[in-house]
């Protein structure tokens, strides 16, 4: 079932059709220029205009739709239990059983707009256009006929793999041994393009640039794979993580040999893990990602980087991270590494689906970054700084909730993740009620004897209380008129008031602990 319908590409298909039959140019991408100097190939008058083949993975739409299907598979578990016994049969009945357990949307799918424009370029020069794919026939179809372009469609079937040789016979077969273009983009097509009398090439690999006289097509359209993984990564989020250094800053244990240095490790580990997590999620979350205003530009819904790429990459990028703690901060940081991802992994699929649960498991894992901060440096962080962080992680958790429902509310939607937009009306007291709590807790904090114990000047701390009330309530404002963006974290981590507001805290902390001042101390 289709959950959202972006604009179609028959709609596309009707502009371009008019601006080749009306402005008599098409105007296509510089990398596609080549195309202008083979119109002089049409075909003679009362000669067979030659057909083009198009490949569909990787060419006509951007991803791997067998790679996204057996994603699917893997994280459905009726499908899982089937899997076996589908994969013993062999790929071409493998290929069958995935398109049978998903439902293809085709309006969704990332489409390659360059070779659009090109195919409808040449079915108005009267050119037949045939799909060509070694994807499953159910799935072909169904893009063949969402697209309405096709005069023909090859394609895999339980008894037949459609890729490389075997796909060149079947062309062959269609065309009578007669002349044909080939659009493809990867190594097994090769010996099609190497029997093909024009050669269109989407992000081919290396060695087929420049083996090929007549190329209609030269398409560079997908950034370098590294690219696609960093952006996966997420490195704006990383900014987060910086709560491990709290404990490092109220414990005042800077100068310690290596102290600096484990928190600093702790950091970059936090920063991997989360980010092997964050792909993780966007492979589940492809679908969901796509009916997305702002989502559907991550780089597996737009189809910059394939699913496989990205499984690789999380995988290798959690196991790397958790020997390096390991190796470097020992057994206790691992295991609550090891807890942060177990969390996060049950927050992902599970938790995030119900009301009040998931942004109490949003705020212990914000709180465990603080932990775990202690846990890297030797100095756990005091009861103290867990009761703050409970409360105020806890409000901003409500806050990301609160606007969430707003962003609903707007596009006139009435539920999302167990909540519906009448709890509006709660988010906002319970917010600002446990930020309030935060403070509180602060001002505790800040009249007991451990403070004044530990601080030369401890009544400077008390600039701190303040602070945080205006931030915290500063925050629910901007909140509530959608000038924060989907974190309140990352937020708090760049706002301006916020970057100021937080190294002035940072400064009276330090100030309190080294500065003596007459009459401010004990």
């Amino acid at each position: 079932m289709c959950w959202h319908q972006p604009a179609n590409p028959r709609e596309f298909l009707d502009l371009a059709r008019f601006l080749v039959l009306f402005s008599g140019n098409l105007a296509l991408p510089r990398q596609v220029s080549r195309v202008k100097d083979n119109m002089a190939n049409a075909p003679a008058p009362g000669q067979a205009p030659m057909p083009v083949f198009v490949d569909l993975d990787g060419t006509l739409v951007r991803t791997d739709i067998a790679q996204e299907q057996l994603l699917h598979a893997l994280t459905n578990g009726a499908c899982l239990a089937k899997l076996p016994a589908s994969l013993a049969k062999g790929r071409a009945q493998l290929k069958s059983d995935l398109a049978d357990w998903h439902d293809l949307c085709p309006a969704d799918l990332p489409y390659n707009d360059d070779v659009l424009s090109y195919l409808v370029a040449e079915r108005e020069k009267g050119r037949p256009i045939i799909l060509a794919t070694a994807a499953d026939r159910k799935v072909a179809n169904a893009i063949a006929d969402h697209l309405g372009l096709f005069d023909g469609v090859l394609a895999s079937d339980p008894s037949r793999n459609l890729k490389g040789a075997a796909k060149l016979d079947a062309i062959r077969t269609m065309t009578g041994g007669g002349p044909f273009e080939y659009l493809g983009d990867s190594k097994a097509d090769l010996p099609i393009w190497e029997k093909a009398a024009r050669v269109g090439l989407v992000d081919a690999p290396a060695k087929a640039h420049g083996a090929f006289g007549d190329i209609s097509v030269d398409l560079t359209t997908r950034p370098a794979t590294w690219r696609g993984i960093l952006r996966a990564m997420r490195p704006h989020q990383w900014a987060k993580n910086a709560l491990v250094f709290l404990p490092l800053l109220f414990s005042h244990v800077y100068d310690e040999p290596g102290t600096l240095g484990r928190a600093w490790i702790a950091f970059v580990l936090f920063c991997a893990i989360a980010s092997s997590i964050y792909i993780l999620n966007d492979l589940s979350d492809i679908e969901a990602d796509r009916a997305h205003p702002r989502k559907r530009t991550r780089p597996f819904a737009a189809g910059t980087l394939r699913p496989a790429e990205g499984a690789l990459a999380a995988v290798v990028l959690l196991a790397l991270s958790l020997w390096a703690s390991m190796v470097t901060l020992g057994a206790g940081m691992t295991v609550v590494f090891a807890i942060y991802v177990v969390t996060t992994i049950l927050y992902s699929v599970w938790l995030k689906n119900y009301a009040v649960i998931d942004v109490v498991a949003l705020t212990f894992l914000y709180t465990l970054r603080v932990f775990a901060g202690g846990v890297a440096i030797g100095h756990l962080p005091s009861v103290w700084l867990l009761n703050f962080s409970l409360f105020f992680f806890l409000s901003l958790a409500l806050m990301k909730r609160h606007i969430e429902l707003l962003r609903i509310k707007e596009i006139g939607k009435q539920r999302a993740r167990g909540y519906t937009v009448d709890d509006l009306e709660a988010t906002l007291p319970m917010g600002v009620a446990s930020g309030s709590l935060a403070v509180l807790t602060l001002t505790l904090y800040l009249n007991s004897d451990f403070v004044s114990s530990a601080y030369a000047a401890p009544r400077l701390l008390w600039g701190m209380a303040p602070m945080v009330m205006y931030w915290i309530f500063r925050a629910w404002m901007k909140a509530r008129r959608g000038e924060i963006g989907h974190d309140p974290v990352v937020f708090a981590l760049r706002d301006r008031v916020s970057v100021v507001t937080i190294g002035l805290c940072c400064a009276l902390v330090i100030a309190a602990k080294y500065i003596p001042l007459e009459g401010l101390g004990q």
